[in-house]
């Protein structure tokens, strides 16, 4: 990995020491998988669920989307969903616009980075 591959993830709150260790310090397996986030259906299902008025796809689906960017080390991120999965755990949707926008925010800037690696 490179330096400015390191510092790009850094910026989004990417422990790598911390992260690499749950990847073996295989740095390749770690942007293989980092790689797979770009096809993963759960923040668009989020919205979906959200739309549909079904706090229950949106818990199941932000939760999974929780799961994934702590695995990654997606900590921004992370600490967001985070935020908003309780939310839908407790079977509503009236969730924190600003939280909200947040999460658009940090989504759209790790795809831009995943994509730029």
């Amino acid at each position: 990995m490179t330096l400015e591959q390191k510092t790009k993830l850094e910026s989004l709150g990417v422990d790598l020491e911390e992260t690499l260790e749950r990847f073996v310090d295989n740095e390749e397996l770690y942007l293989r998988c980092l790689g797979k986030l770009l096809q993963d259906k759960n923040y668009n299902g989020m919205f979906e669920a959200i739309d549909s008025k079904d706090a229950s796809a949106a818990f199941d689906a932000a939760h999974a989307l929780k799961g994934v960017t702590a695995n990654l080390g997606l900590n921004r991120l992370y600490l967001e969903m985070k935020e908003i999965t309780e939310v839908f755990r407790a079977g509503s949707l009236d969730y924190d616009s600003g939280n909200m926008e947040r999460i658009k925010k940090d989504y759209e800037e790790v795809v831009d980075t995943i994509k730029a690696l």
